[in-house]
Parts: structure tokens; sequence; C-alpha cells
């Protein structure tokens, strides 16, 4: 029972401390879309990609949070630095994903893009 215990404090602490987090990224100023006609729709599936994308970010977070306070423990403090590191690297960006990011990801690349796909005829 006790490691069940255990996973139920490192959730409660990794969804308490992403809490704080969110303030920030709604403090960010708005980017409007663009394609007006499919604005719900990219509106929709940013709604829905972060039903999975806040938590599992919170997830990666709390992992790289532990992961930078093991660091510290093992090199007594002498990391810090590279335990800084880890930790912005998981708790660092964005947040939440906006309709503007949905509709950049689904707008038309351009062939100078490594992206680009021959259209088929």
């Amino acid at each position: 029972m006790k490691p069940l215990r255990l996973l139920v404090v490192v959730l409660v602490v990794v969804l308490a401390a992403s809490g704080t987090v969110l303030p920030l990224a709604e403090a960010q100023p708005p980017v409007r879309p663009s394609g007006g006609d499919h604005e719900g729709a990219y509106t929709t599936g940013a709604v829905i990609s972060n039903i999975w994308y806040v938590p599992g970010r919170a997830l990666v977070c709390g992992g790289t949070v532990l992961l930078a306070a093991l660091i510290l423990t093992f090199t007594v403090g002498h990391s810090y630095d590279d335990a800084a590191v880890v930790a912005r690297g998981g708790c660092g960006g964005p947040w939440l994903i906006r309709s503007a990011d949905v509709a950049r990801a689904l707008e038309p690349k351009s062939p100078d893009s490594p992206y680009w796909v021959e259209p088929t005829k």
C-alpha cells in the first residue's frame, strides 16, 4: 500500500505545481488563427488536444524536476547548471495548445519546407 500512497502524493504535488504555470500561459497575448472559415474547428482541436497535452506536460515537468533533484542530491549541489537545464527542458515552453498552433500545423507547406510532399494528380 505504501507505493500507491507515494504515487498519489507525487501526482497531487505535480498537479498542484502545474496550476501555478497556467496563469503565465494565459497572460500571453492571443494569436488569431489564419483561415477564418475553420476557426471553430481549430479551437475544438486545440481544446481536445489540451485534454491530453496539459496533464502529460505536468507529468513530464514533475519527472524532470525529480530528476533534477536527484542530480543535485548525488552531486551534492555541484551540478546545479545541469540540473537547471534538465528542469527547464521539461517545464519550459508553451503549456497550452492554441487554435493558432493547430492552424499553423495544418496549413499547406511550401516546397522549400522539409515536410513538403509532392501533390498527387
